[in-house]
Parts: C-alpha cells; sequence; structure tokens
C-alpha cells in the first residue's frame, strides 16, 4: 500500500518543487507563495518539512 506522504511528494514534484527528503526540506525560487500549494501545507504540518527559498 502506497504511503500518503510518498503520494504528497510525488505530486509536490509533478509540479517541479525540488524535495530532499533526507533533510525534509523543500527548494522554492524566492518569492514564490508556498502557502497556496496544499501539498507543502500538509507535510509542513504533519511530517515537520521546511521550506528553503532559492534565489535563481
Amino acid at each position: 500500500m502506497v504511503n500518503v506522504k510518498d503520494n504528497l511528494l510525488y505530486r509536490l514534484r509533478r509540479k517541479g518543487v525540488r524535495v530532499n527528503t533526507k533533510e525534509r526540506t523543500f527548494f522554492i525560487s524566492y518569492g514564490e507563495d508556498f502557502n497556496t500549494i496544499v501539498q507543502i501545507s500538509r507535510l509542513r504540518y504533519e511530517y515537520h518539512f521546511n521550506v528553503q527559498f532559492e534565489i535563481i
């Protein structure tokens, strides 16, 4: 059976967000509103992931 966390990460990666699961970190371009992406909100709340902004 597929894990809920894996499903959320799969959907998030399809949207173009880089994720480092070992460090539990999302890499998002600077200025993007990460609260509008539902998967990021759920992973931050339920699995204690962090957001790291990147300057591109």
